[in-house]
């Protein structure tokens, strides 16, 4: 199948589209890249250079793909970093051609804008003025799944997540927001990366919930970087669900493919995920990880 993919790129390194690609690849899909900013690398390294990509080139790339007729072939549209605000309304453009042309065509929502620090603490805003506003009040009402962080799901719902509890009723707002205007059935919502109190201290937890009910997928944490993480967890989701894989399954494998490569970027002391070297993981991650339905 045939997705459009918009976010970010860099030359070195597994971020954004860097991430994405490959893992749509890997599980058998064609991705349509337009970056919404070029770097060298993940800033996180101690620096980078590169430039955010006007917004009237993502529109002439969009309008292109349009004219050759694809957009009737575009199974989905999956949006990751903006690297301006003023880019959020081309990206609306683009959901709204391809919805145009294929209204069973699915919108997933990687809101990028920010993070907790080490033991959910000093979380922040990273993206650029306006993004954060942006992707809350006007992107997510456009989608039918929704993939963010503990702290992206607090600013999005203004509801502090602390367990198991809270965060389902987080999750829960955010999908009532969104009943009816799902093209799946009904609103996806998985939250990642979510250290828990009613969880141990060395876990992490994806929660997530879709009409079918509420469930849990839990893994060790690991005390190393995971730039790109997020990306490549929502585009290996993406993959499973456009091949017709259960929900719970999908976040599972998804999740435990993620794991398992910062686990290899975590003993190798690298700063980027092993994408290449570790392309069997994204196919197989080999593991299982521990699953709980929670209603």
């Amino acid at each position: 199948m045939n997705v459009l993919t918009i976010q970010s790129a860099v030359a070195l390194g597994h971020v954004g589209n860097s991430a994405a690609v490959p893992a749509l690849q890997a599980l058998g899909h064609e991705a349509w890249a337009i970056s919404t900013v070029t770097f060298s690398n993940h800033p996180a390294h101690g620096g980078f250079r590169g430039r955010v990509t006007p917004s009237k080139e993502i529109v002439e790339l969009v309008e292109g793909l349009r004219e050759r007729g694809a957009f009737a072939a575009c199974h989905a549209v999956l949006s990751g970093y903006l690297g301006a605000a003023e880019q959020g309304p081309t990206i609306l453009d683009a959901i709204a051609m391809v919805r145009a042309a294929n209204p069973a065509a699915l919108y997933v929502l990687d809101p990028v804008i920010g993070e907790h620090g080490p033991g959910r603490t000093d979380g922040r805003i990273y993206v650029r003025p306006g993004i954060a506003e942006f992707l809350r009040d006007e992107m997510v009402d456009l989608a039918d799944v929704i993939t963010p962080n503990a702290f992206e799901l607090e600013f999005l719902t203004g509801k502090a997540v602390r367990d198991t509890a809270s965060a389902l009723e987080a999750i829960q707002t955010l999908r009532q927001r969104l009943r009816g205007r799902a093209r799946r059935d009904g609103p996806l919502v998985i939250a990642t990366g979510l250290l828990l109190d009613d969880q141990p201290s060395d876990t992490l937890a994806v929660i997530g919930a879709d009409e079918s009910g509420a469930w849990r997928v839990s893994h060790p944490a690991v005390d190393h970087p995971a730039h790109g993480a997020g990306d490549l967890f929502a585009a290996l989701l993406l993959g499973r669900l456009l091949n017709n894989e259960p929900v719970l399954d999908a976040a599972a494998l998804a999740t435990a493919s993620v794991h398992r490569l910062v686990e290899r970027a975590a003993a190798a002391a690298a700063k980027d995920l092993p994408l290449v070297t570790s392309r069997d993981a994204l196919l197989d991650p080999g593991r299982r990880l521990l699953t709980a339905r929670l209603s």
